[in-house]
């Protein structure tokens, strides 16, 4: 147990909710370069020594050492959000406390567990030696992240891996799991014309009803496709009666494994006036679920009051499949609404989760 966690737990959370304030928002062309500059902040307040590793880019990876004794322990963190979107009734970047959570846009996922997992090594020196690894595109398929694992691969070599993330449920358990699913992000396209008068309906095609009736094929065929949005005509212009020229939905379609062959069902239940745009894939990844970093934090999690659900693969994605090492994710402490509007983290669970970060990674000194 790190002490100086309780001793310097309510500066950790002003630190943690100033980091929640920085808008990191990777989508369309979001430029992170500050936030970037404010987690090497948040390594060196952890002892550590850190460098932003891409200085060119918009939204750089950020690489750090928190120095100690081996074995060597790779911590993954992601530092960007997504749009806040519609729905708030706070400030999604004001970070407001209100019975006993923070409210803002990352602290469910993933910026909160990001800042808290570094700040449980202020104050003591690390049991064993970290490399980070924190980057600035995870909510945009981590796109560049393999070619850079390839450029720095000897400073990122590790015995081990583990991403902590706020993840406990309201029954009190939470995952730890060795793997994740794969994800395909696909675009439905339908029509390429103008929009026309909705009085000549019947003398025109309709491409909204060609891509509805395609989406519903698909879903048919393979129930997990998931439809993430749908876009036809003018939709903030509620006056217009038109039959639109063009529609587009995008999709989104997790799988264990055997991605190719799922495009291909795709492929085959599209008619052929609706084109199929693949985003984007990632792989999914797996490791042992009797793996020293598995077992280290389902007991440390056990011992501060939460029950881990040990699994083989996570229904989200990360990009595990690069650590070629035995890894764990997962992590206690509550927090809701990722992606969604007035999203928060419990104060409470910050604590815990903080010291179950820093016992975990002393669990696995001693492996």
């Amino acid at each position: 147990m790190n002490a100086a966690i309780d001793r310097d737990f309510d500066a950790h959370v002003e630190r943690i909710r100033d980091f929640l304030r920085i808008p990191s928002v990777s989508a369309a062309d979001g430029d992170l370069r500050s936030s970037a500059a404010a987690v090497c902040e948040l390594i060196e307040a952890a002892g550590g020594t850190a460098e932003i590793a891409e200085p060119g880019e918009r939204r750089p990876t950020v690489i750090g050492v928190i120095d100690g004794p081996g074995p060597t322990v790779l911590r993954y963190g992601m530092y960007d959000v997504q749009p806040p979107g519609s729905g708030w009734t706070r400030d999604p970047f004001g970070a407001a406390v209100e019975g006993g959570r923070i409210y803002a846009r990352g602290a469910a996922n993933s910026k909160a567990a990001l800042a808290g997992g570094l700040l449980a090594f202020a104050g003591a020196r690390s049991p064993c030696r970290q490399v980070l690894l924190m980057e600035g595109e995870e909510e945009l398929g981590s796109p560049r992240l393999g070619a850079f694992w390839a450029a720095h691969r000897d400073e990122l070599r590790a015995d081990y891996a583990l991403d902590f993330d706020l993840a406990e449920g309201a029954d009190g358990s939470a995952p730890v799991v060795a793997g994740c699913k794969g994800l395909h992000e696909l675009e439905l396209r339908a029509g390429d014309g103008v929009d026309v008068h909705s009085a000549f309906w019947a003398e025109v095609p309709s491409p909204a009803t060609e891509l509805a009736r395609a989406i519903v094929a698909l879903r048919e065929e393979i129930p997990a496709a998931n439809v993430t949005w749908m876009l036809a005509g003018t939709p903030e212009d509620e006056s217009r009666t038109v039959v639109p020229g063009s529609a587009r939905a995008a999709i989104d379609l997790r799988f264990d494994d055997g991605g190719d062959e799922l495009l291909e069902r795709v492929r085959a239940v599209l008619p052929a006036g609706v084109e199929l745009v693949v985003k984007g894939t990632y792989p999914p990844a797996s490791a042992p679920v009797d793996s020293p970093p598995i077992r280290a934090m389902a007991s440390v999690m056990e011992r501060y009051g939460t029950t881990p659900k040990v699994a083989a693969q996570a229904p989200w994605w990360g990009p595990y499949h690069l650590y070629g090492v035995p890894f764990a994710s997962g992590g206690p402490g509550r927090a809701d609404g990722a992606h969604g509007p007035d999203e928060w983290c419990e104060i409470d669970g910050l604590r815990r989760f903080m010291h179950v970060v820093h016992d975990t990674v002393a669990e696995l000194a001693g492996a």
